[in-house]
């Protein structure tokens, strides 16, 4: 099989050409995520933890002022756990309850494999905060770009793929 950028022999296992950066469609790991797709995960993900928030408030606010610690210390247990969840669900399978929900994880954008934990950490807190700079141009960064890659991705070396 041969890329349809540079014509290069492709291996088999590789998301994108290691010559030229094209995507590869590789059914193994699954197709590159549509923007809209992304998207629609990241909306899923503060609406459903606002509902989980809800549910949880009003079971673990009761708990607190059972045992007197007060509404405030209930308020940051939940949100701490709340985010727990969310950062180590995304640090451990690269994937948020938004993409969870729609089959999709990010990968290293050359093995198609699991990140793992550091380079994730480098997408997440660094890469992200550099895509908000600029009026979110990094964010936005993924419209224009070939690979469909939002300059967080680039800085970590990763992509977001929906599973077969």
């Amino acid at each position: 099989m041969n890329c349809s950028g540079c014509g290069k022999d492709i291996v088999s296992e590789r998301l994108f050409c290691t010559r030229c950066g094209a995507f590869i469609l590789n059914p193994q790991v699954g197709k590159k995520a549509s923007l809209f797709r992304r998207w629609v995960a990241t909306v899923i993900d503060p609406v459903l933890a606002v509902v989980l928030y809800f549910f949880a408030a009003g079971f673990l606010g009761g708990v607190a002022m059972a045992f007197g610690m007060g509404a405030t210390l209930g308020a940051i247990i939940i949100v701490t756990i709340g985010y727990g969840i969310f950062y180590l669900n995304l640090l451990k399978r690269g994937m948020t309850p938004g993409k969870w929900l729609l089959s999709e994880r990010v990968v290293e954008s050359i093995s198609g494999n699991y990140p793992g934990l550091w380079r994730m950490i480098l997408r997440e807190i660094i890469g992200k905060f550099v895509s908000g700079l600029f009026f979110g141009l990094g964010y936005f960064w993924a419209i224009w770009d070939r690979d469909g890659q939002a300059w967080h991705d680039k800085i970590a070396g990763t992509v977001v793929v929906q599973k077969r």
